[in-house]
This record gives C-alpha cells, structure tokens and sequence, in this order.
C-alpha cells in the first residue's frame, strides 16, 4: 500500500540551477531524507536563484519631492525635473526544488507549533491573518481570503460607527522581510521549539535562510543584452539537450558544470544583500560598521518566519489595545489595521511607533495613514445621514477619502475594488490581446491564407465567467484536469515528455474573483467596475490588428 504524501511535499514547476526531481517515482527517498535530522544538518543548501517582479505603481505624488501631486506612473523632481518611475521592484529568490521541500517541511513543523500559539489566545489568533488557513466556518475545508478578512474590518468599522466617530490607523511596515534581525530570529525559532538552542537541523535551517548565496537569473541567458536593457533568452539548446539525454530539467548538466561556469567566471554567486548599519562606539574613535538582517522572499518558510518574528509584539499590542483603548487590532504580513476612537489615535499610534523599534525594524511613516469615519448627511433634507470616511493630514485637516485594504477601497458607505488592481486587469486584458493579434499579423505575412483575426473564444475566457459559474448544477463536470509530465526513457535510448492527468482543478479567472466579491459583501457593486471589459477587448482588437 502506498503511503499518504505529506502536504509539504510539492512539486516546483519552475527549472533551478540543481536538477528537477522524479517526485513519483523517488518520494519515498526523499521523504525519508528532509525527515532526518542527521541529513539536514550536514547537507549544503544550492544557492538561491534571484529575480524581480516589476508592480506599477499609479500612485499620488509628494507636494514637497514632485512636481505636481496627482496620481500618476511617473513623477518629476521638484528642482532637478528628473522623471522618477513610480514602479515597485519586488526581489524575489526562489530555492532549488529539493531544498524547497526542506524548507516546505521545516515551514510545516513551525507553522503547527505557532497556531498552537495562537489558538491558545482567541484575540491573536482572530489578529492574525496572512499566510495562515483559517476555515470560513468551523470543518467546512474552505479557507478564508483576502475578501472575508477586508469584509471583517469594514463591518467593524461600521458596527462602531453607529454610536461615535471612528478613527483608523493603516501602518505599513518598512522593508519587512529585508529588515529582520538575526538573533533576535533565531531566539524567537528556539522558543517556538521550547529548546535552549536551536537543535543542529533547524541550524543549518537558519542559516541557509539568513546567509544565503544566490545567483542571478538574468546571468543564466545567453548573448548580449537586446535595447531595453535584458540579454538573449537562455540556451534552449542546451536545455533540450539536458532534458534528452540527462532525464532532469536543469540549467546544468551536472555539478561539475556548474561549479565549472563559476570557477571560469561565467557565473557570479551572490551573498545576502540585505545590511544595516550600526554604530561602532570606540575610545579612539567614532565608525560605522554593517551587520547582515533580513531573509529572502519566496521561500516556502520565509512566510512562517515573518509571521513569527512578530508573535510578541502582536500579542503585546493587542493586550494593550484591549486593556486600554478596546481597540481592534488586525495584521496581515506588514499592513497593520488599528479601529479605535478618535480621543486615543495619536496615544495608539506612539506605542506603535515605540513598540516595533524594540523589534529592530521600522514603520513606514509615508505608507502610515489616519482616517476618520463620521455619519453625516447627504441630501439637502439633511434627514439621510450615511457614513463618510476622511482622511487626516499632517496638518490636521480632513479630506474626503477611501481606505485601502487588502485590495479594496472602502468610502463608508461603499466598497469596491482598488482601482490599481482593476488598472492592472485592464493592462492584462490589452497585453493578452496584442500578444494574439502580433501572431495573427505574422502568420498572414507568412501565409496569406490565414486571416488576420482574433477570434473571439480565444479572449472569451479572459472577460466571461468561467463554465462553473455558468452551470452550477454541474459543478463536476466543467472541472478541468490539471495536465503533467514525466521524463520517460524512450526505445531510441533518450528521455521524452510523458503527460499525464493530475487532480481537477477549477477553473477561474478575474470575472470569477468579482463574483465571489459580490457574494461575500452582499452587493451588486463589484460588477459595475468591471462592465468596460468586452468593450475594452474589442477596442484593443480593432487597434493592435492594423
């Protein structure tokens, strides 16, 4: 009888500078080796592999650095006229498929331990919302979203309301993952475990996730870079020729090769980029000197380990909000929501401040916003009153305003998608179109026979509900079936794709998202902000297939 594969053991899709694994045919292997101790604490982890994901940002600009103040991509410099993108780059290190699978079950065992924590104190464990699976009703099997957890917050608001003006505090926390401290990481791991000292296999652990080596993905492509900026694809030849002969997707054929590109300089490894300075208080003199912080982004444990960095201070301020102020206290990852009466906002706020620089990382004050929710009138009878929110500048004045939280934007009296996130799905809709006309315009070129067109159910699925929603009573049958390989040895003596169908998987798409939108906050609303689709869709069509 097979065993039962644990929850951690997952698949990567994505190809490493270490070989792909044969997950079906060698788990038990495996398994057994990410369960030993005595294998963990002697094994040397690969470098990570390091990327960028490049988030626009239409964001509003600083009175005091910018030129003009409305939203926008880009800003000018006030003084020196310098345009300033407003894009995000968002570091990401991804690790090679077998350390994932470590990471994944070391994330497991401190993940169990930490909502044991958290479950033996119902405030925190309410308080806590990122990276965590917290059922929509008790035994359902369904996973709350960021969709019930903004609902939570707006009612609340609402429910306070009703009596009193209402004031929010939205903090943002500086450079998160970037900034944390080592020991203090490493104390608060040990704790979790109830042990002195990290034991030697959490160690290593630890270290691999603190002094990491990485490499960068952009340095694996082959040739000179193009005109804007990134170098050639990578060598799919060789790639190919890996997959035929070796039976592993891997951007090197073995070991050798790779510590051979490092050696001949072909390939750069990377330390921990992430510092901070501290200060260096000598009899003689006076210096500065650098101490490594910060994990990376994307691994499987690195969301566990900013959950946990944080155990303290969360049940610090929620005890102190309750005992003081009955505030209400959420936090998912680094966005911290606070309701509470306008009176003790500014007090709230100050033993924030003060609070998380005992945890060595910082508040942002640019992203940290006030608002105030009132119940005013909004007709000329002044007899309907409904609640309104501003926002609380620095110097103290109020203004008509929206909060934003988790994706949606919240006026008091109604809710709807941040704006952002549906400019986003509209560049998508464009992007996804243009992409299909480019190809429809070449293979006319090419061969005059075939139209230049894009047809419609190519697109369809972008903007229309996806088959569930459509036909509800046959939920089962419009599942599709996730679709995956296997390197087979062939009879020519060469490794092949073998397909093969996994479990279902339901469809879904953005439209999909929305509808859940309108079922979870009991409104219509959602729908009207995405009505411009189709509309959208046939406009790029007629444009991009000139």
């Amino acid at each position: 009888m097979q065993k039962e594969i644990p929850a951690w053991f997952k698949e990567k899709g994505y190809l490493h500078i270490s070989p792909s694994l044969k997950m079906k045919e060698e788990s038990s292997s495996i398994i057994n080796k990410i369960i030993s101790p005595k294998f963990i604490e002697n094994y040397a982890f690969y470098p990570l592999m390091h990327t960028f994901i490049l988030e626009r940002k239409y964001k509003k600009g600083n009175p005091e650095k910018h030129t003009i103040a409305n939203r926008r991509h880009a800003h000018k410099e006030t003084g020196t006229g310098k345009t300033k993108s407003n894009a995000k780059l968002r570091p990401l290190h991804y690790a090679s498929h077998f350390d994932a699978i470590i990471y994944g079950y070391y994330a497991d065992i401190l993940n169990t331990k930490y909502n044991e924590e958290l479950l033996a104190n119902s405030d925190l464990n309410e308080a806590v919302l990122a990276y965590r699976k917290i059922e929509t009703f008790p035994e359902s099997g369904k996973g709350k979203a960021n969709i019930h957890f903004a609902k939570e917050c707006f009612d609340e608001i609402k429910q306070r309301a009703l009596g009193e003006e209402v004031a929010v505090l939205a903090i943002d926390l500086k450079s998160f993952f970037s900034t944390l401290d080592h020991q203090y990481l490493k104390e608060v791991w040990a704790k979790l475990l109830q042990e002195p000292h990290l034991p030697n296999d959490h160690y290593n652990v630890f270290k691999s996730c603190t002094k990491f080596k990485y490499v960068l993905k952009d340095d694996l492509r082959v040739g000179k870079k193009n005109k804007s900026g990134r170098k050639k694809p990578f060598d799919e030849s060789k790639l190919a020729n890996i997959r035929k002969t070796k039976g592993f997707r891997c951007f090197f054929e073995s070991n050798e090769d790779f510590r051979a590109n490092i050696s001949e300089g072909k390939l750069r490894v990377y330390s921990n980029p992430f510092y901070r300075e501290i200060e260096n208080i000598d009899k003689s003199k006076y210096t500065k000197r650098k101490i490594s912080v910060g994990i990376p982004q994307g691994l499987p444990i690195s969301a566990v380990l900013a959950n946990l960095y944080l155990l303290e201070f969360d049940t610090k301020i929620i005890d102190y909000l309750k005992k003081n102020h009955n505030g209400f206290y959420r936090r998912y990852s680094d966005d911290i929501l606070v309701v509470c009466s306008k009176d003790s906002m500014d007090e709230i706020e100050q033993f924030a401040y003060q609070l998380i620089k005992t945890y060595k990382i910082k508040i942002s004050e640019e992203k940290t916003e006030k608002f105030i929710f009132k119940n005013l009138p909004y007709t000329k009878s002044n007899y309907s009153k409904r609640l309104t929110c501003f926002s609380l500048g620095a110097n103290g004045q109020y203004r008509q305003a929206v909060l934003t939280y988790l994706g949606f934007d919240f006026s008091g009296y109604q809710v709807g998608i941040k704006n952002q996130n549906l400019a986003k799905y509209y560049r998508k809709l464009i992007s996804s179109v243009k992409r299909k006309a480019k190809r429809a315009i070449k293979l006319n070129e090419s061969n005059c026979i075939c139209k230049k067109a894009v047809y419609k159910n190519q697109i369809k699925k972008i903007y229309n509900l996806p088959l569930k929603f459509k036909d509800a009573e046959n939920i089962e049958e419009t599942k599709i079936n996730r679709t995956r390989y296997n390197l087979v040895l062939n009879d020519r003596g060469f490794y092949e794709f073998r397909h093969y169908m996994t479990k279902t998987k339901n469809q879904a798409n953005y439209r999909s998202y929305i509808k859940r939108c309108c079922e979870t906050f009991e409104t219509d609303s959602f729908k009207d902000q995405i009505r411009k689709s189709k509309m959208i869709v046939h406009q790029a069509i007629s444009k991009h297939l000139k």
